[in-house]
């Protein structure tokens, strides 16, 4: 079948080159529509029940634990130009929040008919929105300081203007901000002449327009009426833990639905930067999950060219000629854009662990390129004695099996993977695969195209000065690799013997964790922001404890809400740092607030009232909006039901006695909240702990069992396939040396050095079978074929495997090796670690495959030879030929 696919290909070598040009075109223009996303939605499986829990939750509650968390500061912060300042910030945000249509329908033509003036310059369409600040601040943010600064518009600056234009007005009309909560935005309870009311904390004029405080008793009467509330204290204002004095503002942004959030987190981080007298940072997911994503494009643009760079420097140092470069550099570049751009045609999006996928196509296909023309120079005499047709034909038929063999196997590892009930890791799973059969297809099909084309000819550079082949590094290293197995084989297995229970000792402290921030590294601004700000608010995420009291209105007991109020007690004690839990909120603080409304003001009275009449009372008389008419005042929806059968709890995460709050962390503060609420909830009252934290250590679980199932799969794959090939039952557990040893190194290297266990660090065992079996196969096969040749000795048998096909080895991990290298220049700790685990483990399936598996050879004297079978010729005839055979002409 190969043999005739080469026949085909070699025929009339330019047609099969074009039609993989015209292939690589029309799925290229695909890389335009890729995306790129990483919220916990793009990992879970959509049927989970934990997941479908915290999606009905969502629905109810709103998304309370993913929400945009702000502090805002600056010298000094009582001010009239600080508040003037952030009462701007505020309204730039607000515009993305219920925009009305008519008002930008307006816009649209005013800027419209500036445009279409004569000379219009920039400075006439600020001149134009002199009564519209918000706009102008807009367009001064997205417009260029050198388009700002010209006399006149050009039609590609005028473009530009109105594409800036659309693109904010399809933000606005997503509508997807729900609520702003900062000092300037929130409202209290008054209690006055017997009445309880909603009252905005900054009053409103006539036009809807904030009444600032200017002066300074203004703003010192503000500040009163800000520290009254008492919830309101790490909500929306944070104060020095030694002073008591406020410090910063908070404000939250919340926001509807489970739609892309990136977009509007951009547009909020773009506004913030505008304000160059207020010092902001951010915390909270959509922030960490915007600067992921640009990280990841940031990866990708930069890996690419880089992984192809170092790659060609293999390709040089292996083939010393122009064609022994371009030709691989041409399979790779085409697989990646075959690759990336079918994604983009269908629509997947590249998440943190398809993040990986491109420099690993190019590394691991870079090995089908080396072995193929490994084989065209090894074969190079017989070609030239030949036709070149005919010669490139036979010479290309052996290896081109043991290619298709090592694709197939490495195709079969990745599809393993696609038992996850990880979303993106089943992804990941499908595209590297098909990227895999898209490499193997092209190698087999460019490569010798391009040679029955191109003039037959080897690389000068590689002969002395005799004009016969020179003896490399890497022949004396294939040497003392080959003594090593052959004369002190014990020795090897008693070294390895150690490294395996060292390992072994390691992967017992082997840790989980699946969350997005310890992705960046520990002194990247962005996860010094989330602390920093998070600290400050009681943190910048959360889970949700739900307490259903067992009847409907049973969250208006006393009893019900003294209950929930011990529990927020309890969790957020000092005795309990290692809940790491710095806030909570609750329906019972808007309770308390009423309470101590209709008592003055008293302090005092911030507590739950004992007669339930007086809670029946006070919610009778509260004036509360509600909106979407569902029962609840709408300051109430994010912590009751519409029953008012259910409070919910919204538990904020911040650092108290943990270093950092990975996975493992936080399934420790779960189970403590469980186990408490099991002891101390009284009947009839039940509970649900829900939110994203729960989500991650629910990947955590699908991420350790997943890696498990794989492996075992993976490794059963290896077994059945050099079984199949060998046809020899003993050939299997052989197989398995090299891969198995490299697996419990590298756990045990991830255990010993606190490398935890993530979704990008993951598929490296799948990486690891993947491309072991084919050095496997490689070296095994070679080693049948030369059994025979050399009489049954053993040890000769594995001098001629290593000259011939270690060095082949040799070259395509080096390519590897130097390809995952590249992922140490990711902005990512886990990718960085990914690149430094795979290049480890390169070394040892490398070393495996030269050292440990010859070594179990001549320790078991094992017999590969299929019983009354000619060994599959697969590898190179002999790589000494060029000693023996002055080159032609």
């Amino acid at each position: 079948m190969m043999n005739a696919y080469l026949n085909l290909v070699l025929k009339r070598p330019v047609i099969p080159i074009i039609v993989l040009v015209a292939i690589t075109i029309i799925l290229a223009s695909g890389i335009r529509k890729i995306e790129f996303d990483s919220s916990v939605e793009s990992f879970m499986p959509k049927h989970d029940e934990e997941y479908l829990e915290y999606m009905a939750a969502k629905e109810i509650y709103g998304d309370n634990d993913r929400f945009m968390l702000m502090a805002i500061s600056s010298k000094p912060i009582w001010s009239g130009e600080t508040f003037r300042a952030f009462d701007q910030f505020l309204s730039d945000i607000e515009e993305y929040k219920d925009a009305s249509p008519e008002r930008e329908a307006d816009r649209h033509m005013r800027f419209q008919r500036v445009l279409e003036t004569e000379n219009a310059a920039f400075a006439d369409i600020l001149e134009t929105f002199q009564d519209d600040p918000a706009f102008s601040r807009f367009l001064k943010r997205h417009t260029p300081a050198d388009i700002r600064k010209k006399a006149r518009l050009d039609q590609s600056d005028i473009r530009l203007l109105q594409k800036q234009l659309e693109k904010d007005l399809a933000l606005k009309r997503m509508n997807i901000i729900d609520t702003i909560l900062s000092p300037f935005t929130i409202s209290d309870i008054s209690g006055k002449d017997d009445t309880l009311a909603s009252y905005d904390l900054i009053p409103k004029d006539e036009n809807d327009q904030r009444i600032i405080p200017a002066t300074d008793d203004e703003i010192m009467a503000y500040r009163e009426r800000l520290r009254t509330n008492p919830a309101f204290k790490q909500l929306i204002y944070a104060v020095d833990p030694q002073t008591g004095n406020i410090t910063d503002f908070g404000t939250i942004v919340k926001f509807v639905g489970t739609d892309d959030k990136e977009a509007i987190t951009s547009e909020i981080i773009r506004i913030a930067e505008y304000y160059n007298s207020l010092d902001i940072r951010f915390a909270g997911v959509p922030y960490v999950t915007k600067n992921f994503n640009d990280y990841i494009k940031a990866d990708l643009k930069r890996s690419i060219p880089l992984v192809l760079l170092v790659v060609s420097l293999v390709f040089y140092f292996n083939f010393r000629s122009f064609r022994g470069v371009i030709l691989p550099l041409a399979t790779l570049g085409m697989a990646e854009l075959w690759i990336l751009g079918l994604m983009g045609h269908l629509g997947y999006k590249i998440t943190s662990v398809g993040g990986t996928l491109p420099p690993l196509l190019v590394a691991i296909g870079s090995s089908y390129s080396i072995h193929i023309l490994n084989q065209y120079y090894a074969e190079f005499n017989l070609i030239s004695k030949s036709d070149k047709k005919a010669g490139i034909q036979a010479a290309m038929k052996h290896i081109s099996v043991t290619v298709f063999l090592a694709g197939l196997t490495t195709f079969a590892a990745f599809c393993t993977l696609l038992t996850s009930k990880v979303s993106a890791l089943q992804e990941w799973a499908a595209f590297s695969a098909i990227g895999i059969a898209a490499t193997v297809f092209i190698a087999v099909t460019l490569i010798p195209a391009a040679l029955a084309i191109l003039p037959h000819r080897y690389p000068r550079s590689l002969l002395g000065k005799d004009q016969r082949k020179k003896t490399t590094v890497i022949d004396a290293l294939l040497r003392i690799m080959a003594k090593g197995a052959i004369v002190h084989y014990r020795k090897v297995y008693f070294v390895t013997g150690i490294i395996i229970i060292v390992s072994l000792i390691g992967a017992t402290k082997l840790q989980v964790d699946t969350e997005f921030l310890h992705y960046f590294k520990e002194n990247d601004p962005v996860r010094q922001n989330v602390l920093a700000a998070g600290e400050k608010f009681g943190g910048g995420w959360g889970f949700n404890v739900i307490i259903d009291s067992g009847e409907p209105d049973g969250v208006k007991s006393p009893e019900f809400l003294n209950t929930v109020e011990d529990l927020r007690e309890w969790m957020t004690s000092g005795e309990n740092p290692d809940l790491n839990i710095g806030r909570t909120d609750a329906f019972g603080d808007f309770i308390k607030r009423m309470h101590m409304a209709m008592n003055n003001d008293d302090p005092a009275y911030f507590q739950i009232p004992e007669s339930h009449m007086d809670i029946m009372d006070y919610l009778e008389i509260f004036s509360g909006e509600d909106k979407d008419s569902d029962g609840r005042v709408d300051d109430f929806e994010p912590f009751v039901d519409p029953l008012f059968q259910n409070g919910n709890i919204l538990a904020r995460l911040t650092r108290k006695s943990a270093e950092k709050i990975g996975t493992t962390e936080i399934k420790y503060i779960i189970d403590r909240v469980e186990k408490h609420l099991e002891k101390t909830l009284p009947a009839p009252y039940t509970f649900s702990i829900t939110g994203y934290p729960i989500i991650n250590v629910k990947l955590a679980h699908y991420v350790v069992t997943g890696q498990l199932q794989n492996l075992f799969l993976s490794l059963i794959l290896v077994l059945f396939v050099i079984i199949v090939l060998f046809k020899r039952l003993a050939a299997g557990p052989l197989a398995l040396i090299d891969m198995g040893v490299t697996i419990i190194v590298n756990f045990g290297i991830m255990g010993w050095f606190g490398i935890r266990l993530d979704m990008v660090t993951s598929i490296i065992a799948a990486i690891t079978v993947g491309i072991g079996i084919d050095d496997t196969i490689h070296y095994l096969n070679t080693y049948r074929r030369y059994h025979a040749e050399t009489a049954a000795d053993v040890a000769k048998t594995i001098e001629k495997t290593m000259r011939v096909t270690g060095k082949a080895i040799m070259f395509t991990s080096l390519a590897l090796i130097c390809g995952f290298s590249v992922n140490l220049t990711s902005h990512f700790m886990p990718i960085i670690l990914f690149g430094l685990l795979l290049t480890l483990t390169m070394v040892n399936t490398t070393i495996g495959s030269i050292l440990l598996i010859p070594a179990a050879i001549r320790l078991t004297g094992i017999n590969l030879e299929a019983p009354g079978a000619k060994a599959i010729e697969t590898e190179e005839e002999d790589q000494g030929r060029l000693t023996d055979m002055p080159l032609p002409g």
